[in-house]
């Protein structure tokens, strides 16, 4: 009969490469806007001069990378994440390693033999470790603007930092971030037609669930009774059973079987 010690964890709900698409962005300060149907990241007000008169610049429009550059629809200043590759991570991958054990919802304290324990048992094993390559790109036709926010990405998303993600039961986890590069795209068409970027790579040591979801184990606990079995050595209530509890002997069921010769 397993005892008190074999529970372990803390319950975590489901991950999926969506999760972390949000979660990236949400990392370097992103918002969403409910009235235009988009994300946003806002900044410190900065004026630059256009032919029209200075133009105040509080915000940043924060989208995904469409697969071909020439489809993007430019609305400056802008953040664009694109989802580089997915790969295995196998030195972090540990087969027979549990994510969690802990008491199934309908599970029942028991006692068998004075160890307490319950009758069915939620487990979960380790989900798959996955390395996600992200490069976040910052374009303005102001230069100034560019690298104001590259440096905002930057101190979010230092050499060796974090970022926080939240799976489907609301449980916010904490996984390592790297630096993997940064680069300078800016594009000149003409004098008059330039567009300012930069760009920073990182590297997400995350966790995807995928096939990994809970399993449910039953405790063998032998005979079941709701009143503490007697005999040598008699074991009397205990006191650490909480109510509506039951206890178990250990033994395994036997039958006896008579046939008439």
């Amino acid at each position: 009969m397993p005892g008190p010690f074999t529970q372990f964890g803390m319950k975590t709900g489901h991950v999926d490469i969506i999760d972390w698409d949000k979660a990236i962005i949400i990392g370097f300060g992103a918002q969403w806007d409910i009235t235009k149907n988009e994300w946003y990241l806002r900044i410190s007000p900065l004026y630059v001069e256009t032919p029209d008169g200075p133009r105040e610049i509080t915000k940043a429009r924060v989208v995904y990378k469409r697969p071909e550059p020439t489809q993007i629809e430019f609305d400056l200043p802008e953040i664009a994440v694109n989802r580089d590759d997915i790969l295995p991570a196998i030195s972090r991958q540990q087969s027979t390693t549990m994510q969690y054990r802990l008491p199934a919802e309908s599970a029942v304290p028991v006692s068998v033999n004075g160890d307490i324990g319950w009758t069915t048992y939620e487990t979960k094993d380790q989900e798959r470790p996955y390395d996600l390559l992200y490069t976040i790109e910052c374009w303005s036709r102001y230069r100034a603007v560019a690298i104001m926010l590259l440096q905002m990405i930057l101190a979010r998303y230092p050499i060796f930092g974090s970022v926080k993600l939240t799976d489907s039961l609301g449980c916010v986890r904490t996984y390592k971030t790297v630096q993997s590069g940064i680069a300078d795209l800016t594009e000149v068409n003409s004098l008059v037609d330039r567009v300012c970027g930069y760009s920073v790579t990182i590297r997400a040591e995350a966790e995807l669930t995928l096939d990994r979801i809970p399993e449910f184990q039953t405790a063998f606990t032998g005979n079941q009774t709701t009143t503490p079995p007697l005999g040598p050595p008699a074991q009397g209530p205990n006191p650490d059973l909480p109510p509506g509890g039951i206890y178990g002997d250990g033994y395994a069921t036997t039958r006896v079987t008579v046939k008439e010769g």
